[in-house]
C-alpha cells in the first residue's frame, strides 16, 4: 500500500472513531431533553419547554405520540409562564394530532378558564370527561368552571365525583368546601376544608 493510501485509510478509521465517540454524547443529550419534557414537574419551566421543543423538532415521533410533548408544553406555558396564547397553540396542535386525548382537552379547558372564557372551557372539559371517565382532574376543573359561574350544585357534583375517583385529592375537597360555603352550608364547608388540610 502506498503511503498516500495508508494515510487515507487511517484518516477514514479516525473519522469513524470520531463519529462513534460523538454518537453517545448526542444520545445522552437527547435522553436528557426527553426527561425534561416527560418528567416536567421535576424541572424548571424553561428546561421543560426546551426539552419538549427538542422532542417535537427532532421528527422522531408522529401522530398520537407527538401530541404528548405539545400538551405538556401547553401546560407549562399556561401554569408557569402565563403565556396563554402559546399554550392554546400547543393544545390545539395536540388535539389535531390526537382528537381523543383527554389531557389535551383538559389542559386547553383550563387555559380558557384562565382567560375567563367559560363556554369554551366547559366545551373542552365536556370533551375530556367522556374520553376518560376516571380522569379526576377533569371533573375538578369542570367543577371550578361551575364554581366560577355560580352553578354551585353542578360544581359540588363534579367535585364529589373527583373525590370518589381519588379520595386523597385535597384540591377537590377544598373546592367543594368553597361551593358549600357559597351555598351557605357552613358545616359541610368546614368538614371539606378540614379534610383538605389533613391531606395536604
Amino acid at each position: 500500500m502506498s503511503k498516500r493510501g495508508w494515510l487515507v485509510e487511517r484518516a477514514g478509521v479516525w473519522a469513524c472513531v470520531a463519529v462513534a465517540m460523538a454518537v453517545p454524547a448526542a444520545q445522552a443529550q437527547t435522553r436528557e431533553q426527553i426527561d425534561w419534557c416527560y418528567k416536567g414537574a421535576q424541572f424548571p419551566a424553561d428546561r421543560v419547554i426546551e426539552g419538549c421543543t427538542a422532542v417535537i423538532e427532532a421528527g422522531r415521533i408522529s401522530g398520537k405520540d407527538l401530541a404528548t410533548p405539545y400538551y405538556v408544553r401547553c401546560e407549562i406555558y399556561r401554569r408557569r409562564k402565563r403565556d396563554y396564547q402559546q399554550a392554546l397553540r400547543d393544545c390545539d396542535a395536540a388535539i389535531r394530532l390526537d382528537p381523543r386525548n383527554a389531557k389535551a382537552f383538559n389542559n386547553r379547558g383550563i387555559v380558557y378558564r384562565d382567560l375567563r372564557d367559560w363556554d369554551r372551557a366547559l366545551a373542552d372539559l365536556n370533551e375530556a370527561i367522556p374520553l376518560d371517565p376516571k380522569f379526576s382532574f377533569a371533573f375538578n376543573n369542570r367543577g371550578n368552571v361551575y364554581l366560577d359561574t355560580k352553578d354551585y350544585d353542578r360544581a359540588i357534583a363534579d367535585f364529589s365525583t373527583a373525590i370518589r375517583l381519588d379520595r386523597r385529592y385535597a384540591n377537590a375537597f377544598y373546592n367543594r368546601g368553597l361551593a358549600y360555603e357559597a351555598k351557605g352550608d357552613a358545616a359541610r364547608a368546614r368538614a371539606d376544608f378540614s379534610q383538605a388540610v389533613k391531606l395536604r
